[in-house]
């Protein structure tokens, strides 16, 4: 049994079977492999963090129907952490246009402004029964190679104020951190030539994170709103990933119809 603690939610326990074989240095030396490239796969159930969420009771009889993702709130350096943020929020909800024309004729330039506003009149200009607020919390790299994406989301119902449901979750990444375990586990439970085995763990581990930022980056291409996020995102594709794994842990606990 592998136990994954986590600074956010409780810890995910794996059980990991491996085949009853023979104790002959054949048979060992299948099993070393086995382990070897199961390696990269513990280090990606790492990331098995929940967001820190909470629904109303009473969601089902106020569950808006028209929610407007209002202008995302940025807490960090980054000047594309709250347009990315938006995007990806619009592509989990339904959604509409010309938001922030209407804000801005009611004085709403920007997202520090918006609480200047009541969620009564907001939702009464804009003509939605829900909004989401958006604040990014962290987003990019922090020296240079510990990529982390950090926010939290509260939709709120327009007539009343009352908050439906709120997330809260921070994932990263750190292709060092991760590479070194791989390494130290192919030195752990590989053979007698530890050099190869650290090596193989690591072709592992960077094989096996390239298929898995590749395919993010495929199902966002493919999405006709997700992929307006590579008009601000150029480079460091890494994100994608994580940008993904963030979204849909957070908007999996939102009740859907």
């Amino acid at each position: 049994m592998l136990v994954i603690r986590s600074k956010i939610g409780p810890p995910c326990s794996i059980q990991v079977l491996f085949p009853k074989i023979r104790k002959d240095p054949n048979s060992m030396k299948i099993l070393r492999e086995k382990r070897l490239f199961l390696v990269p796969l513990f280090l990606l159930l790492t990331a098995c963090a929940t967001p820190l969420s909470d629904v109303a009771q009473d969601f089902k009889s106020h569950k808006p129907t028209r929610i407007a993702v209002l202008p995302v709130k940025n807490e960090t350096a980054d000047m594309d952490a709250p347009i990315v943020f938006r995007i990806l929020a619009q592509a989990e909800l339904a959604d509409f246009a010309q938001i922030d024309e209407t804000l801005r004729g009611k004085g709403i330039e920007e997202a520090g402004q918006i609480e200047s506003l009541t969620p009564q009149e907001i939702g009464e200009c804009l003509g939605a029964d829900g909004l989401l607020y958006v604040n990014v919390l962290s987003y990019g790299r922090q020296a240079g190679v510990h990529l982390k994406v950090g926010g939290n989301f509260a939709l709120v119902e327009a007539k009343t104020g009352q908050k439906l449901w709120f997330s809260e979750l921070s994932v990263s990444d750190d292709i060092v951190l991760e590479g070194g375990a791989a390494v130290l586990m192919g030195d752990l439970l590989g053979g007698q030539d530890k050099a190869k085995s650290r090596q193989k763990a690591m072709e592992t581990y960077l094989a096996m994170r390239q298929a898995r930022n590749s395919q993010a980056i495929i199902r966002f291409r493919a999405h006709p709103i997700r992929r307006d996020v590579f008009k601000v995102i150029t480079f460091d594709m890494d994100k994608i990933y994580l940008l993904e794994l963030f979204f849909s842990r957070n908007f999996s606990k939102l009740p859907r119809p």
